[in-house]
Parts: structure tokens; sequence; C-alpha cells
């Protein structure tokens, strides 16, 4: 029974011990100072200023590389920075996982909410940050030092939408964007560079090779461009980036000059072989005949494929009264074609046969007789 207890006895000693020996181990390497690098991303966000609103007085930061600004020291994008600390084993482990490899500056708190180029010292920023303050830690050293921002102020303004065509394509009517105007927001330095004063939507003969003529067609999705703005310019949008565009082909017409067309008479089939038709020596042709039209159909009677007739057409009331001239009428024009000269009046004598009898009803159009 003694022995039993002296053998308990052993193990808590024993287990006291080890517990004090890891809790001094413990302590001492919290204590122990030491030196850690750390690689941070570079992150730069914005907030709005006070008393504004996201949309009308914004502000927008970025990296001012020396292209970007001038009269500034050239520097090149600042991607991510080392930081050297040192402190205990349990400080520096808390930096870590605060900083977690993520610098952040934000306009507003680190970064002066004022428009302008401003120079930020990455080891004072650090220093100062109630975040990442850890008592026992200290920053030693920042690679780079510091970097070169731009902030400023995001505007907005209206475009509306113009429109270059392509050579020798003739609309009818003004071309019609939908919407008829974009929206661009964008820094103030940008858009002070901007003198364009409209959006264009540049339409390629592609485009309209297409469509069909004389009706309203549409152009879907057409990218607009404005001169002196680059869609990936900095902290740039342009609502929207594409627009619907309406447009009604010209028709293209052309003219041809037909020399001579024989003026044939029609009457009612009832009443031929009973009239006498005579046309007027100057009337027996219609001479340089103007007719215009589509390119294509104009191209038709150049090259014969398509023969027009001219003819006068008599009911029998007009043969009964003997009329003394009637209009000419032209007849078989390709589709859209016109005649461009005044109405011709063509003189006629009249004159039933002796044997013909007399009382005819009018009927429909028989064949034309030539005179």
């Amino acid at each position: 029974m003694s022995d039993t207890r002296t053998l308990g006895g052993h193990i808590r000693t024993f287990l006291i011990v080890t517990l004090i020996t890891v809790m001094v181990w413990l302590l001492a390497e919290s204590k122990l100072v030491r030196t850690q690098t750390i690689d941070a991303q570079v992150v730069l966000t914005t907030v709005s200023v006070a008393g504004d609103t996201q949309e009308d007085a914004s502000l927008v930061v970025r990296q001012a590389t020396g292209q970007a600004v001038a009269g500034q020291v050239e520097q090149d994008l600042i991607r991510t920075v080392t930081i050297e600390i040192e402190g205990s084993t349990s400080g520096i482990d808390r930096f870590i996982r605060r900083l977690q490899n993520r610098f952040e500056l934000r306009v507003g708190r680190e970064i002066p909410a004022q428009p302008g180029v401003h120079l930020l010292d990455f080891q004072a920023i650090l220093r100062d940050s109630a975040d990442l303050a850890i008592h026992g830690v200290v920053i030693t050293q920042v690679t780079p030092e510091s970097v070169l921002v731009e902030v400023d102020e995001l505007v907005t303004r209206e475009f509306p939408v113009g429109f270059d065509m392509p050579i020798g394509v003739e609309l009818d009517g003004a071309p019609r964007a939908e919407p008829p105007s974009v929206r661009v927001v964008a820094p103030s330095s940008v858009l002070s560079r901007v003198r364009a004063t409209e959006a264009v939507v540049h339409v390629e003969p592609a485009m309209v090779s297409s469509l069909a003529k004389g009706r309203r067609e549409t152009i879907p999705d057409a990218a607009i461009q404005i001169d002196g703005l680059d869609q990936d310019a900095w902290a740039t949008q342009i609502e929207p980036g594409h627009v619907d565009v309406f447009v009604t082909l010209h028709t293209l017409t052309e003219t041809v000059n037909i020399d001579r067309l024989p003026v044939q008479v029609l009457i009612a089939p009832a009443e031929i072989g009973k009239w006498t038709v005579l046309i007027a020596d100057a009337d027996r042709d219609l001479v340089n005949i103007v007719v215009s039209g589509p390119a294509e159909a104009v191209e038709q009677l150049r090259a014969g494929i398509v023969k027009p007739r001219a003819f006068i057409a008599l009911g029998f009331e007009e043969l009964e009264r003997g009329i003394e001239s009637k209009l000419a009428q032209i007849l078989g024009l390709p589709a859209g074609c016109k005649v461009e000269n005044p109405e011709i009046l063509v003189g006629l004598e009249i004159k039933r046969m002796d044997s013909a009898p007399s009382g005819s009803p009018d009927g429909p159009a028989g064949e034309p007789i030539d005179d």
C-alpha cells in the first residue's frame, strides 16, 4: 500500500515538473526577439468623399508612374513591398495574421483625399497604423521605401452619338442611334484632354452591304468611339459602349434616254375592223424619252433586256366622239422606273369604216393597231 502511494506521488511530481518546464519554455519563446521578412501585396482603394455621393463626387486613385505624371521622378509600378520586422515570436505571428499579405492604402486614410500626386512613406504608414500596432514588434525596414500615387475626381459627361458613313452610301433621312447619347464617367484629368463633342459610330462598308434599300434597317451592336478617349483609360467607363443604328439606304437612281418609241393604238376587240385611226405624222414616235429608276432596272433598259412600248388606248365612246388627241402611255417599264418627260399628247384622226356597223359597247383592250 505504501509503495502504491509512493508511485503515485512520483507520477504527480513528474507531471508538475513537465508542465512547469513547458510553461517556462513558452514564456521564454514568446519573449525571444527575432527578425522576419514578409512580402505584402500593395492594394490601392477608394472611398467616397464625406458629404458627397459615390456617383457625383467620388475619388479614384492609381500609382503615378513616371509616364503618367509629368515632372515627377520616374517610378515603376510597385506591386509588392518587403517588410522587415523585429519582435517576439508571438508578436510577429499576430502581425502576420493582421497583415494577411495585403498592404492596403485607402483614400481618406493612408492617402490624402485631395486630387493631385502624393508621395507615401511606407514605413511611416505602417508605424502609424492602429491595426498593425503590435506590442514589442518594430518595423525596421520597408523596400521600396515610398510610392507615388495620383488621386483624381470622377466626373460625368454626356456625348451625343454621331455617324461616320462609308463613302458613296446615300441615306433617306439622317441615321439614328438607340440610345441617342452615351454617358462617360472618367477622372477629370482624362476628360480634360478630350476635345471631341460627340461619340462616333464608324459604319464600315460591310455593315451596310447586306441591308435592303428603301426601308429602315438596323445595324446592331455598333461600337462607338470618342476621339481622344481610350475605353481602357484609367477608371473610365463608357455606357453603353455599343448602340443600335437605324438607317434607310437611298435607292441609287440612274437615267437612260430612249431615242425612239413607236406609238401603237389599242382598241376594244369588238371595235377592231370598224374604225380607221390615224396618228399625226409628228406624233407617230415618242422621241428622247428619259426614264429614271434603280440602277439595276435602268441597266436592263440600256441593255435591251426590257423593251417598253408606247401606246394610246381608245374606248368605244372615244371612237364614237372621234377625239382628236389623247395622252400617250408607256407600258413595260421595269419596277421602280418612271418617265421624267412631261405628258405627251398624241394627235389623232378617227373615221368609221363604211362597212362597219354602228353601236358597239366598250370592251377590254385588244391587240394594238400599228398605224
